[in-house]
């Protein structure tokens, strides 16, 4: 049974281009979606990290909703302070996932974010040994600078101070 929606296509009619190709984003609008340039979108193209579902007639790039969740990934481990290289080899070149089956996709996420738990717990252990080598520094240097500010709590330590290494 049929509604009365304009929205539905008739049974055994093929979409007009010009619907189909509206729940797609063109490049200029995926990047304004993500806060991002256009280059940095054809950047990671270059490097695999996403591509086009497909080209319009006019032969732009059209990308869907999974681009962008994949964008945002590429985004979160950005922030993460993870590189590009790094990004690539947790998510998978993009070039790779497109022929894959539900089954193989949904196998591959799972691989996907597995990596990324692994390098975030990484990132984690290192990011932890370098905040405890500046706690001790810091520590360090209360110590070492104390009997400069016990001498003369307004002085700057400057080259007469005995502990100058400590300072730089």
């Amino acid at each position: 049974m049929q509604s009365n929606s304009q929205s539905q296509q008739p049974l055994f009619e093929a979409p007009e281009p010009e619907k189909e190709e509206a729940q797609f984003l063109t490049i200029g609008a995926l990047a304004k979606l993500c806060d991002v340039t256009v280059r940095t979108l054809r950047y990671y193209e270059e490097m695999d990290l996403i591509g086009p579902v497909k080209r319009s007639s006019g032969k732009y790039r059209l990308y869907n909703h999974h681009s962008l969740k994949r964008i945002n990934a590429v985004l979160a481990l950005q922030g993460l302070n993870f590189s590009l290289d790094e990004i690539l080899k947790v998510l998978g070149p993009y070039s790779k996932s497109r022929n894959f089956t539900k089954e193989e996709q949904i196998a591959q996420t799972r691989d996907s974010l597995s990596q990324q738990k692994h390098f975030i717990h990484d990132k984690i252990t290192q990011l932890t040994t370098l905040n405890a080598d500046i706690e001790h520094r810091l520590d360090l240097l209360d110590k070492v600078c104390s009997p400069c500010l016990d001498t003369d709590p307004h002085a700057s330590c400057s080259e007469t101070c005995s502990f100058l290494e400590v300072h730089n």
